[in-house]
């Protein structure tokens, strides 16, 4: 016996049309999930090269500031002799954290240019002679760093105790 129904199998243009729009969101959303996770990552780049470069400076000046003596300083630059007699100056400029180690003559940068050092500041407690403090240096960093136009933003505060009292 034949069948009276004879419809051909396949699709009609709205199911067609439903289908491509339906994979056209599936498609659109896993983009975007796509693109927040790349920003993201660039955001946590540009974190990291700004926590390494402001972790280096600060251990690089604690090492030498825990044995030195006769500090001065405060808004962007600190001196001082450190164990081997030689005059030490640390200083801001140009955004970037410099070194001298033959007092000011010359400089070195200790930061690199994947960060922008916005501000250095050194406070200095206990550092007359005889007044019984142990002397102490609080430094503020605050950087930023930019790595395919996104920004990340750090501030670090930091105490270094001098092993000795001034005498």
């Amino acid at each position: 016996m034949r069948k009276k129904n004879n419809k051909e199998s396949g699709l009609t243009l709205i199911e067609v049309v439903v289908a491509i729009g339906i994979f056209g969101l599936v498609v659109s959303m896993a983009f975007g999930v796509f693109g927040l996770a790349l920003t993201s990552q660039r955001r946590i780049i540009a974190l990291k090269n700004v926590e390494d470069n402001a972790r280096f400076a600060i251990e690089l000046m604690a090492r030498e500031i825990r044995t030195g003596k006769d500090f001065s300083g405060g808004i962007g630059s600190l001196s001082f002799m450190n164990a081997k007699s030689e005059l030490i100056v640390y200083r801001l400029n140009n955004n970037i954290i410099e070194k001298s180690f033959d007092g000011g003559a010359s400089y070195l940068p200790i930061t690199g240019s994947e960060a922008t050092i916005d501000y250095l500041n050194f406070y200095l407690t206990g550092q007359a002679a005889d007044d019984g403090l142990q002397p102490r240096i609080t430094i503020t960093i605050g950087a930023t760093s930019q790595v395919s136009n996104q920004s990340a933003n750090l501030r670090i505060q930091t105490t270094i105790s001098e092993r000795f009292l001034q005498s």
